[in-house]
């Protein structure tokens, strides 16, 4: 497979100030003071940009005042910013909804254990290891299922929270992970974070940046992926989205003559919306309804219409639990329509249309922090929704222990198999 690198769409890169820098003594209580008015300010501008852009007008029933009083008086009471951060995200995450989150000012310690993990199945486990990092130094493998961390049980629907939670949040210093290797009993394995120094640059005007907040890689560059397998089969792995239809575009002429398609959203967070429509419309073959974007007071269609290069065949689409958003929609509206077939895990459920606002607060100092507000309920023909639900593949399949530790893809290898039967070719190529 050749690997093409794209430069993501910086719009807007500002310098993030530490907000938990050690300081004199003496001056720690006037910048507490002077931080808590300033998360006051934060908190007045999330709460008022919800309540006026949220679909539900009702905000599910909230009441919103009270609920924004309270973490007010938090705030007050808060001993330290991140207190005062975390206050603010409850407070949003009370809506329930995917696409509307507070999204903290960052900070320029960087905290690295050295894994990434997430559900296959019911079971969470390390699907990425730094082999020169904290986690294999201590000892944690590919493969290893993750049953708790710091006393919290990780569980398939709450584990990216978590990650979230103990990343960004409150970074915490040390990890306790406790693990079930093979048929051995589990076993606690302690993980003490590299610590990165240094100024930290971060693109707050991408939707897809907040789902990547519970991983520790934070690039300027996201890899696509394109190739041919023999009988006329094409491949391209998307794991984002992003800004630009136009290296799409490029991408897929690459391929513009496979019979049949395997498309890769593993680990998608989705993306823009104007980006898939076009990516839609290299399958289609006349202007389709893809699906409605239900908001306050209007629905609005969303539609695909054809463009060139035209993909043709079947295709077959590979999801797992982090495939989101704008990739669920991707997958189930060619599984509506018959011609996709979707391999792989459940999807996250992650989909709503969102608007992110961007914004800063201070001068000598600034400090950048984000609001994404779901402005509209994704609706498919018949009054299908994904949110909550995820798309459930018609190809169950999910990489066991031991695929993760020898980096086996018992996926891939399936969507293979399945395009070369639907083009009439041997089992295995020659």
């Amino acid at each position: 497979m050749k690997r093409i690198e794209q430069q993501s769409y910086l719009g807007w890169l500002i310098t993030v100030a530490l907000l938990l820098a050690p300081l004199p003594a003496a001056d720690a209580q006037a910048t507490l003071a002077f931080e808590r008015d300033r998360m006051k300010m934060i908190l007045d501008d999330v709460a008022r940009e919800i309540e006026r852009n949220f679909y539900d007008e009702t905000l599910r029933g909230i009441d919103w005042k009270q609920v924004k009083q309270r973490v007010q008086e938090r705030i007050d009471r808060a001993g330290s910013v991140t207190d005062m951060i975390t206050a603010i995200f409850a407070m949003v995450n009370q809506l329930g909804d995917s696409h509307t989150i507070f999204v903290p000012p960052g900070r320029v310690a960087r905290l690295r254990f050295g894994f990434e993990a997430k559900a296959f199945g019911d079971a969470v486990r390390v699907y990425e290891l730094d082999e020169s990092g904290p986690a294999a130094a201590a000892g944690l493998r590919l493969g290893d299922q993750i049953l708790g961390i710091n006393d919290q049980e990780a569980r398939r629907e709450s584990f990216d929270m978590l990650m979230l939670y103990l990343r960004r949040l409150r970074p915490v210093t040390g990890m306790n992970i406790l693990i079930a290797r093979g048929h051995d009993p589990p076993q606690n394995i302690g993980v003490e974070a590299k610590i990165q120094q240094g100024q930290y640059l971060e693109d707050l005007t991408q939707i897809e940046t907040i789902y990547k907040y519970i991983r520790e890689a934070q690039s300027e560059k996201d890899a696509y992926y394109y190739g041919r397998y023999n009988g006329g089969i094409g491949y391209l792995q998307l794991p984002v989205f992003g800004g630009n239809a136009v290296f799409l575009y490029d991408l897929v002429k690459k391929v513009n003559d496979s019979k049949a398609m395997i498309i890769d959203l593993r680990g998608n967070p989705g993306g823009s919306v104007e980006t898939l429509r076009g990516f839609i419309g290299h399958f289609e073959e006349q202007e389709t309804h893809v699906a409605d974007f239900v908001r306050r007071n209007k629905t609005e269609p969303f539609r695909a219409r054809p463009r060139r290069p035209r993909l043709q065949g079947p295709i077959f689409i590979l999801v797992d639990s982090q495939t989101s958003s704008a990739g669920e929609v991707f997958a189930r509206h060619f599984q509506r329509s018959g011609r996709g077939t979707v391999i792989g895990d459940r999807t996250s459920g992650r989909v709503t249309a969102a608007r992110l606002f961007s914004r800063t607060v201070g001068a000598d100092v600034v400090v950048l922090y984000g609001i994404s507000v779901a402005v509209g309920r994704v609706v498919f023909p018949g009054g299908e929704e994904l949110e909550g639900k995820g798309v459930n593949p018609d190809r169950h399949c999910v990489p066991g222990e031991e695929d993760l530790r020898e980096k086996r893809d018992p996926c891939g290898k399936l969507a293979l198999q399945l395009a070369r039967e639907a083009l009439g070719l041997p089992a295995s190529p020659p």
